[in-house]
């Protein structure tokens, strides 16, 4: 979960010695699946410390802290895997406010961008098999259709009425597709009577930063507005972020040494996704790696 903590800035500075993903020093065996070593920014040290600390099966639990990915199967990785490489999603308008068709027609290329930015950093690494993400937009939820200045259906069905024990609008429960940890099974949607989805895109005009996890991003609709026509939307990219099992960098205690390197989930730090948060995906997947048949 994201505090606020500083202004978003439009890009920030960073140690950053190569952008683009690379596979650093290669340790498995020729003809084989790609695993590797980071040989610049991150160090193999910060990763292992990382996975024992934050999210590794060793970790201690703590309320928007630490997190065990390894007993969690509802993932965006596991969504992606599979949805073989796309996801679908369903737009919350947790505003009283109304939505115009030329902007709520953007949200699928922003979401879909943000997707490809992570997804970059797994392509070819430890046979991953998507080398571009598709984001579907099943669905729009609002108190009111009327919030939604369009009558069609050319953007994905509209749901007027149906909110959660908060009173946010939301799509039908027996539409969200989600893997049960509990019983080891993906739910049952046979009775959606549209496209099931597997996430969220929670707009809410009451916040001013984000949150994410398995379920989704809610992020701030002024700031997603104010930033609609950036590359890069800090909310976003570090919302999707939590959504891999990826947690936030903030207070010393939650990371492997002061001099951390700039990361997308150290959120200020960064407005765009850096070696440090590519490197600590693709660990995620190294340990999941067994979940997959591919």
């Amino acid at each position: 979960m994201s505090v606020w903590g500083a202004p978003v800035v439009a890009s920030t500075g960073t140690n950053l010695t190569s952008a683009e993903p690379t596979f650093g020093k290669i340790t498995s065996k020729a003809g084989g699946c790609v695993v590797a070593k980071p040989t610049e920014y991150i160090s193999e040290e910060y990763l292992d410390w990382i996975w024992q600390n934050r999210i590794g099966p060793n970790a201690k639990p703590k309320q928007d802290v630490n997190w065990n990915v390894m007993a969690n199967k509802n993932f965006l990785m596991d969504k992606l895997v599979h949805n073989k490489g796309s996801i679908n999603y369903c737009v919350r308008w947790d505003s009283s406010t109304k939505l115009s068709k030329g902007v709520a027609s953007t949200f699928q290329g922003i979401l879909e961008r943000h997707f490809n930015k992570w997804n970059k950093w797994l392509e070819g690494y430890n046979c991953w098999p998507f080398t571009e993400i598709k984001v579907n937009m099943v669905g729009w939820a609002a108190k009111d259709k009327s919030q939604f200045e369009w009558t069609d259906d050319t953007l994905g069905p509209v749901y007027e009425g149906s909110v959660d024990s908060d009173g946010v609008p939301q799509c039908p429960d027996e539409c969200y597709r989600y893997y049960d940890n509990v019983n080891n099974i993906w739910s049952d949607t046979s009775a959606c009577q549209g496209e099931p989805f597997d996430v969220s895109f929670w707009l809410n005009d009451k916040i001013p930063y984000g949150f994410g996890y398995d379920w989704g991003q809610e992020v701030s609709l002024n700031d997603t507005l104010s930033n609609l026509y950036d590359e890069n939307i800090l909310f976003i990219g570090h919302e999707i972020g939590h959504g891999f099992g990826l947690p936030d960098f903030y207070g010393l205690e939650t990371k492997p040494s002061k001099d951390f390197p700039n990361s997308i989930m150290m959120a200020y730090s960064s407005s765009t996704i850096t070696p440090s948060d590519g490197w600590m995906l693709r660990r995620i997947l190294d340990h999941v790696r067994s979940r997959y048949k591919f």
